[in-house]
């Protein structure tokens, strides 16, 4: 029995602390939080579990699927589980669900003025997907909002410190938007190692500097947040799941179903 202890101790702490810091994530924030990243940033994950552990604190949660540009990785994926939870999902509906057209529904524009309900947008392509903000955000000094950077420095667009300030920037003009945080979400899917998310969040928190910003959390899937030595961040550990099903996932489900 000492033996088990002894063994397990360390991970039950660590569970523990993680899921303190889920919470402390959270402090501060605003009513709308925007988050945009580049292709393969993980921004649609890290946009789902926010407004999961969101629903936990607040009475009302909405979430827009404002990714009009990539077909896949869309927040409307995770429905069921969204509204399960109680959160309500803005999304193009029937035939236009997996359209890869540029749909903007009218209840986007409503629930970004929704002073009732915290608000969560998922907001996809990069550039081009984010030129939709600035139409959405008329008298945009008056919202309380958050726009949040999701980085993942294994994708080739992202990979150092200055290539990512340039993507971060053509998302800033293209909406007329500024960054007011960022997320270090650096994976590899199955292939993630503790290693690889503290060198992500060291670009990271370099990049932050450079914005004036800080890094409001560390995204990391559960298997993976067990292995990391929390006292390396002084950012919060945001352990999330994942939701969203690959293109050849999608594919098999459907089929088998």
């Amino acid at each position: 029995m000492r033996y088990l202890i002894q063994k397990y101790l360390p991970f039950l702490l660590n569970y523990i602390r993680l899921g303190i810091m889920n919470d402390a994530m959270l402090r501060d924030r605003k009513r709308l939080t925007v988050f945009v990243g580049d292709y393969g940033s993980g921004k649609t994950e890290v946009a789902i579990n926010f407004a999961l552990v969101l629903k936990l604190h607040e009475e009302r949660v909405k979430i827009v699927d404002l990714d009009i540009v990539n077909p896949y990785f869309r927040t409307r994926e995770a429905a069921g589980i969204l509204r399960a939870a109680g959160i309500e999902l803005i999304a193009p509906t029937g035939e236009q669900t997996w359209a890869d057209l540029p749909i903007v529904l009218p209840s986007v524009a409503g629930a970004v003025h929704d002073a009732s309900a915290s608000v969560v947008l998922d907001v996809g392509g990069e550039a081009a997907g984010s030129r939709v903000l600035g139409s959405l955000f008329d008298g945009k000094e008056e919202i309380d909002y958050d726009l949040l950077a999701v980085l993942n420095v294994n994708r080739p667009f992202t990979a150092d410190v200055d290539s990512a300030e340039r993507v971060l920037r053509k998302i800033e003009d293209a909406s007329g938007l500024r960054v007011t945080g960022l997320v270090s979400n650096t994976h590899l899917l199955g292939g993630t190692t503790p290693g690889m998310v503290l060198a992500g969040y060291e670009v990271a928190e370099s990049l932050a500097k450079r914005l004036d910003v800080d890094v409001r959390f560390v995204s990391v899937e559960k298997s993976v947040a067990v292995g990391l030595d929390t006292s390396s961040f002084s950012a919060p550990i945001f352990v999330i799941t994942r939701h969203v099903l690959l293109p050849w996932e999608l594919t098999a489900a459907t089929t088998a179903g």
